[in-house]
């Protein structure tokens, strides 16, 4: 939080997108896990979704200590950001109180085992005029325990600079 303002409103309950690539993403989440609370990630097959991999990422949920780390991030992010995050954890792409939203967030996707929408301004000073939608989801190995969450991020005016 910034002056007690969150940086982050995130969804639980409507997960209404703006960006057609999330709802998407959501939607093949929903498939891969059938009547399961999560999909595992041997669920999930990036050649049946070719056009949602620059918008992705893969997140490995740490537990000694409770953390997060990039496994994938599509090209989208790589370039919204200026750097590739793949193997970073959120301390190192994130600012402080950014990052403590987002480790917040993604503990509670977690913890809920739900997916959650959110959206927010870029973090990077100079460059917080680009808003963004995400999208996080839970993953799960053995059907109980969250190991991972696939999501999906959209840098609009990034996205959307040619037309």
């Amino acid at each position: 939080m910034t002056n007690g303002k969150s940086l982050i409103s995130a969804d639980w309950d409507r997960l209404d997108f703006q960006e057609p690539v999330l709802r998407e993403l959501l939607g093949y989440w929903n498939k891969c896990r059938g009547v399961r609370a999560a999909p595992s990630r041997s669920d999930i097959d990036a050649t049946e979704m070719p056009g949602l991999l620059p918008y992705i990422f893969v997140i490995d949920v740490m537990e000694s200590p409770h953390d997060f780390r990039f496994r994938i991030a599509g090209t989208h992010i790589r370039d919204a950001l200026g750097e590739e995050i793949t193997g970073k954890h959120i301390g190192e792409v994130f600012p402080p109180d950014f990052g403590a939203e987002v480790h917040e967030l993604w503990s509670r996707v977690v913890a809920d085992k739900r997916p959650v929408r959110s959206t927010g301004d870029l973090w990077i000073p100079d460059r917080d005029y680009v808003k963004w939608e995400g999208l996080a989801m839970p993953l799960s190995a053995d059907g109980n325990e969250v190991n991972m969450l696939l999501g999906g991020v959209v840098f609009h005016q990034i996205a959307h600079k040619q037309t």
